[in-house]
């Protein structure tokens, strides 16, 4: 199993990474220059990467090695991914060598697929100059650095490539991250989550940024709380990062995507509050990568849902198509914010420490004899549903219902529910608690588009700065607005009070 981060560095940064005193500091060699040619291939239909595996040969002088790779994930930076290598006599795969390497990694597409089913040509080409060299860290874990510098190309598409690779060859990965922040606190530089294949299948197939939801999150009935926790938190991560291509593509639904990793993420760290605690500098940048992604969205919703609905006579469209283009230019302003904080050494900051903090554990409770997050997840997965139940309970009896930020309040009770719901949902296949589930989904949805109004009375006070010539109708948006919230108002109480009280199980 290969365990490396990758870094994208700039096109000055990559000649400053050599004379690096961070990396120089632990080297036990001498930077070694080496030019490669990597030739990928696959089927005509590329049922290899359809399964997220790659054939590269690699070619360096007269020699040339065939590797199958894929499977795994990328956290933060870190690839972890299956490696099959093996040297061959030229620059074309070898299909006896194939067929075993492939009966080893993926045995179903084995019994369907053979080497001979190659194409003949590769699917791109990655050149490359490689400089290496070893480093023995305090701990005895031994890194190998890898500086790429070249270009992938498929006909007549080409795209740069320039990457630091910190592979671990024995020892702790979770190492990497730190390695990685004193080298980002040096020389700049952004985490690469996805690989060169992914990159070079992109340029061949044409592939555009969308936007990626959660996947299920898959846990083990034997594992303690903490081993769940990062298996969590590791899978909120992995949606805010998969979403990082369309956020810099402009997507809009990718962005909200990104937003909703975040909310989890968040969700998850308070569901074990008091068992858990972030370090103050993390807790600091996440909630300043919240609150942009936060205004970003609700410009969003506002000209995505809020405009398109208002009730206008034909002679207001003039006036509202300017007050639409003036939210336009507020929302791409957001927009262009996230894009700058995703670019940002900030945000690279915040992705290494969460990646490092997870993959370390930071969690762990070193001083405490009994660690509460050594208790099996079977027994601690109905208790924190049920805590997470009790406070929406507590905030739908005891807060003012009738004031539209206690039922914002009941409604975020009520999404950290479903959140907790969905981590443990592989250990729970209770009708009842699926019940549940649909019904806090529904409460969000109804609670949110009371939100949604108060956000957007928000939204419109700002653009009367924007466009003062349509006073007019920016009061007239304002009232409809209020008269929806105040016309959800009572069914919203009346269905947190017969829905939201009651107690409620895993």
């Amino acid at each position: 199993m290969e365990c490396e981060i990758k870094l994208a560095v700039g096109a000055t940064s990559a000649a400053q990474l050599k004379k690096s005193a961070v990396l120089r500091e632990h080297a036990v060699s001498k930077p070694r220059d080496q030019e490669h040619v990597d030739r990928y291939f696959d089927t005509g239909g590329f049922d290899l990467w359809k399964h997220g595996f790659a054939l590269r040969v690699r070619s360096a002088g007269e020699r040339h090695v065939q590797t199958l790779k894929g499977g795994g994930s990328a956290v933060a930076g870190l690839h972890r991914r299956t490696e099959l290598e093996a040297e061959i006599a030229s620059e074309v795969p070898d299909h006896d060598l194939f067929d075993r390497q492939l009966r080893e990694a993926l045995p179903d597409l084995a019994h369907s697929l053979d080497g001979r089913q190659l194409a003949p040509e590769p699917v791109f080409v990655n050149r490359t100059k490689r400089t290496t060299w070893m480093l023995a860290l305090p701990d005895g874990t031994h890194v190998e650095c890898a500086l790429d510098v070249g270009e992938l190309q498929h006909g007549e598409r080409k795209t740069a490539v320039r990457e630091l690779e910190l592979e671990v060859k024995d020892g702790d990965p979770a190492c990497l991250y730190e390695l990685a922040q004193r080298v980002h606190e040096a020389t700049p530089v952004r985490i690469e989550n996805i690989s060169k294949a992914e990159r070079g299948y992109a340029l061949a197939t044409d592939d555009k940024a969308h936007a990626v939801k959660a996947t299920p999150v898959t846990l083990k009935r034997k594992a303690t709380l903490g081993e769940a926790l990062g298996g969590i938190l590791q899978n909120c991560l992995q949606q805010m990062q998969a979403n990082e291509r369309g956020v810099l593509a402009g997507d809009v639904e990718s962005l909200h995507q990104m937003r909703v990793g975040l909310r989890r993420l968040r969700a998850a760290q308070d569901m074990v509050d008091g068992l858990v605690t972030l370090p103050e500098p993390l807790a600091a940048d996440i909630d300043w990568f919240a609150g942009e992604l936060g205004d970003a969205r609700n410009w969003d919703v506002f000209l995505e849902s809020v405009l398109p609905g208002l009730p206008l006579a034909e002679d207001q469209k003039p006036s509202l198509a300017r007050v639409e283009a003036a939210a336009r230019e507020e929302a791409e302003r957001h927009r262009a914010r996230v894009r700058s904080a995703v670019g940002s050494p900030r945000y690279t900051t915040l992705m290494l420490a969460l990646g490092g903090w997870i993959a370390g554990k930071g969690w762990h409770h070193t001083a405490l004899p009994a660690d509460p997050l050594e208790q099996k997840i079977a027994k601690a997965a109905p208790q924190l549903v049920q805590h997470a139940a009790a406070r929406v309970r507590k905030r739908a009896r005891g807060y003012d219902l009738k004031r539209p930020e206690c039922l914002h309040k009941v409604r975020i009770a009520a999404k950290k529910e479903r959140y907790a719901r969905e981590f443990f949902s592989a250990l729970s296949h209770d009708r009842k608690a699926t019940k549940r589930h649909a019904l806090l989904s529904g409460m969000q949805d109804e609670l949110g588009e009371i939100n949604d109004a108060f956000v957007a009375r928000e939204l419109v006070a700002q653009l009367r700065d924007r466009v003062p010539q349509e006073a007019g109708l920016l009061g007239f948006i304002e009232g409809v607005l209020a008269a929806r919230a105040l016309d959800a108002m009572p069914r919203a109480r009346r269905h947190v009070k017969d829905s939201l009280r009651a107690k409620a199980r895993f």
